[in-house]
């Protein structure tokens, strides 16, 4: 039987820093079509100037793309990190040009575009820097408002992958609500895609939230193990501190240096093994929080429409509760490990063993901050998907 299909098409706007995103962006797209379109009979169609525009004349070249790609597409995704592009004459760049195009079509009309503007943080090599193109993508980003508004950062090819599927989903969710609210579903079209849904699907969702919620589980335990290890090294730290006191002292009040330099190299140690503990850690919560976010963001795909799928309207609900669990303890445990490193970054610098130690445990609670704060990130966005699933303001409790 011949299926009825929406297309809903993505512009993808960009300098030539980051193509490794727009392959990326290409492969999410096609991943998520094999399950929207005989699910929801919903397809996204790439929009790229690579395969949609054709030599032609014009003022410039931005100026024969602007010609041959027809602005009428659903969404548009800017990403930009140290490339700011070459004027046009009638913008910055070519990118800031097709976004200005896309931002007047916004600000027409809401519902006529959406923007999905993406800056990627990561560290820059030395061959790419150029200050005044990353000074120029600065101010762009800066001009947008407040993160989380009309752009997003992400840090690496991994974390923009998890978090184009989370909003390519919330972007269908909100599509259905208005398509939904506007024209009647053919009954064909619906019996169909529930019929695929009952016997493809359901026993992969099913298996998909199992694997998330046994990982979510997992990192709930590194955590607590890391805030054991962190508690303990307080406590050895304070009672280094009080034996150093403790020392005798001379008449100018000094202890014995021999004295001083043991109790420090025990300090030295004692920083030492909680940086190997912190470094073992670090493997498993990675691990967990990427194979727990895959299969949320490969469940939650599949369930763009929870309208007629009741059986796992619980699941959902469980799942929501979950993701705002653990992005609670993430961001306790981000506010304690940061106070902690400030109080290891303040001790004085007394030996070249200790100085040794202290860097590398600051390195290591460096790198596991860095891991918290783009698991919230991540939780962050999930959650908003859940809640959009369930019909749910990001307020509810």
């Amino acid at each position: 039987m011949a299926r009825q299909e929406h297309v809903l098409s993505v512009f993808v706007a960009s300098p030539g820093d980051v193509e490794a995103e727009r392959g990326k962006l290409e492969d999410v797209i096609r991943e998520l079509n094999v399950t929207w379109s005989r699910e929801l009979g919903v397809r996204l169609d790439l929009v790229r100037w690579e395969t949609h525009a054709y030599p032609g004349m014009g003022a410039d070249a931005q100026d024969v793309i602007n010609a041959q790609i027809p602005d009428d597409y659903d969404l548009f995704v800017g990403i930009m990190w140290c490339r700011y592009g070459t004027p046009t004459g009638r913008a910055g760049s070519g990118t800031v040009e097709e976004f200005d195009r896309a931002k007047a079509r916004y600000d027409s009309d809401a519902d006529a575009v959406q923007l999905m503007i993406y800056f990627k943080d990561e560290a820059i090599p030395p061959s790419r820097l150029d200050p005044e193109q990353l000074t120029k993508v600065n101010a762009f980003r800066d001009s947008l408002g407040d993160d989380g508004g009309l752009y997003w950062q992400f840090n690496g090819i991994e974390q923009f992958e998890k978090l184009i599927r989370l909003h390519l989903t919330r972007q269908v969710q909100a599509w259905k609500k208005r398509t939904d609210n506007t024209d009647a579903v053919d009954a064909d079209v619906e019996k169909q895609a529930l019929a695929l849904r009952e016997n493809d699907d359901d026993e992969g969702i099913l298996d998909l939230m199992e694997v998330f919620e046994d990982k979510f589980a997992e990192l709930t335990e590194i955590s607590q193990r890391i805030a054991t290890a962190t508690e303990e090294l307080g406590q050895k730290m304070n009672d280094r501190t009080a034996e150093m006191e403790g020392l005798p002292k001379d008449p100018q009040g000094n202890a014995n240096r021999k004295d001083a330099k043991r109790l420090i190299a025990k300090a030295a140690s004692d920083m030492t093994q909680y940086t190997a503990r912190i470094e073992a850690e670090l493997p498993l919560f990675r691990d967990a929080m990427n194979t727990g976010m895959n299969s949320f963001i490969k469940a939650a795909t599949m369930s763009v429409d929870l309208n007629s799928y009741d059986d796992n309207v619980q699941q959902a609900k469980e799942g929501l509760e979950a993701v705002a669990s653990l992005r609670g303890a993430l961001a306790t445990s981000r506010e304690s490990m940061s106070e902690f490193r400030t109080t290891m970054a303040a001790l004085p610098r007394m030996t070249t063993d200790l100085n040794k130690a202290k860097r590398g445990a600051t390195s290591a609670v460096d790198s596991l901050l860095t891991e918290f704060v783009n698991g919230e990130v991540l939780l962050t966005e999930s959650e908003k998907v859940i809640r959009d699933l369930l019909g749910e303001s990001e307020n509810s409790t």
